[in-house]
């Protein structure tokens, strides 16, 4: 496996690629993605696409496949725009293949799919829009952990192949701790899913039963060889990638609560990779709600968060009409990953159509209209292929925010949404 810093490294470099200046991939592999359910006609970006998000699909639902799966900004430069969160491999990421940028006005410019149409579906006043309440982390830590930061995290919802129930994650590290994380999901996450394969995340040395709060407990614990190695806490808008924070021992606690859902606990090296230590972690988990740094102040009425990531992504669905194709999604873009103006997120998204130059928060924010070509089932039955809105713009004196929503929303929807976005660090 590669270390993230590498993967970060070889996956930025490829970003400004485009469909036609890359080989043809072999036949064999066409052919496998494409018995899966591919169109003929769609280019190897788009069917690359696809398999990314069954592969994040399957490290999501895999508890213990969880150390060497690339980060939501690492996915987010593969050429193409990110929809989706979750959560440290718990988000659905859905990725539309790059084309060329325009200029403001210009007309379509070649590329190897089909060509854009000419203009977007602009519904009149778009879906009623309504003041969204702030909602919050359902659990935290009593007492809190000192020298931790928290990552929080909801996933679940809508993805490729049905519907997940949701399930909430924290992770609490620091840049020399590698600290520990827990999960509160419907089901035990021992268990893995029909047709989910499950990577080992080390070697188990010890197992056995044990109690939390006098409720019956499994745990194990082992070693990592090699040392399992993650970014270690950052925020958007800091400058400096982010160190890695690594371990070579681990423990773990599995137990069912009262109302039903599973717990599940693991801590890494010297500190939390011991089992007295993560039994004290487990017995101090509350259910006392804790805020969410990323909030929509707008949202379209009927519509909810589905999932969160770490702070700095959300997904929003519909209610009534929960699907991949019908979501709105939002994501800070790191600093460090030199994103730190609006048009350096949509280089390599607008498929040749035209960018307008608008105003969000006071600042120069891009808006562009583009095919939704990765969820071509959203297209059966209408009329006019569906479309989605990208909005790249910047909180003042904060990071750079991807708005990215459905057809069904105006323009004018569109740019309210991205005015009334709260980021509190």
């Amino acid at each position: 496996m590669l270390p993230d810093r590498e993967l970060d490294a070889r996956v930025t470099a490829a970003a400004p690629v485009r469909d036609a200046d890359l080989p043809d991939l072999p036949e064999g592999f066409l052919r496998t993605l494409r018995a899966e359910g591919g169109d003929r006609t769609e280019p190897a970006s788009v069917l690359a696409a696809r398999q990314l998000v069954a592969d994040a699909h399957e490290a999501r639902t895999a508890p213990r496949a969880r150390r060497r799966r690339p980060s939501r900004g690492v996915l987010a430069r593969v050429g193409a725009g990110v929809l989706g969160v979750a959560a440290a491999g718990t988000a659905v990421v859905l990725v539309r293949a790059s084309g060329h940028d325009a200029p403001p006005g210009a007309g379509p410019a070649p590329t190897s799919q089909a060509p854009a149409t000419a203009a977007p579906t602009d519904p009149p006043g778009g879906l009623q829009l309504v003041a969204t309440q702030r909602f919050s982390f359902p659990f935290s830590l009593d007492p809190a952990p000192k020298g931790l930061t928290p990552s929080l995290a909801l996933f679940g919802g809508p993805t490729p192949s049905g519907f997940d129930p949701p399930g909430w994650r924290a992770d609490y590290r620091s840049a020399r701790n590698p600290g520990f994380t827990f999960t509160v999901t419907a089901t035990d996450p021992r268990i893995p899913e029909p047709g989910v394969s499950e990577a080992p995340m080390g070697t188990v040395t010890d197992t056995g039963t044990t109690s939390v709060r006098g409720v019956p407990a499994a745990f194990d614990s082992g070693t990592h060889n090699p040392p399992s190695c993650r970014y270690a806490p950052s925020t958007p808008i800091q400058t400096r990638e982010p160190g890695q924070v690594c371990s070579s021992t681990f423990a773990e606690l599995y137990w069912q609560r009262v109302d039903g859902r599973w717990v599940h606990v693991w801590g890494d090296g010297d500190t939390y990779g011991a089992l007295a230590a993560l039994k004290k972690v487990a017995a101090s988990i509350v259910d006392r709600p804790q805020p969410v740094p990323l909030q929509v102040g707008l949202s379209p009425a009927g519509w909810s968060v589905s999932s969160y990531e770490d702070g700095s992504a959300l997904t929003l669905i519909s209610d009534t009409e929960p699907s991949i194709s019908n979501r709105i999604s939002v994501s800070l873009q790191e600093r460090w990953r030199r994103i730190t103006k609006p048009a350096d997120v949509l280089q390599g998204m607008t498929d040749g159509n035209p960018v307008e130059q608008v105003t969000v928060k006071g600042l120069p924010a891009e808006l562009v209209s583009v095919p939704d070509h990765f969820t071509g089932s959203g297209n059966r039955g209408r009329e006019t292929p569906r479309r989605m809105w990208d909005l790249a713009a910047q909180i003042p004196g904060g990071p750079v925010f991807l708005l990215q929503a459905p057809d069904s929303l105006s323009r004018e929807d569109v740019l309210a949404m991205g005015e009334q976005l709260i980021y509190t660090p």
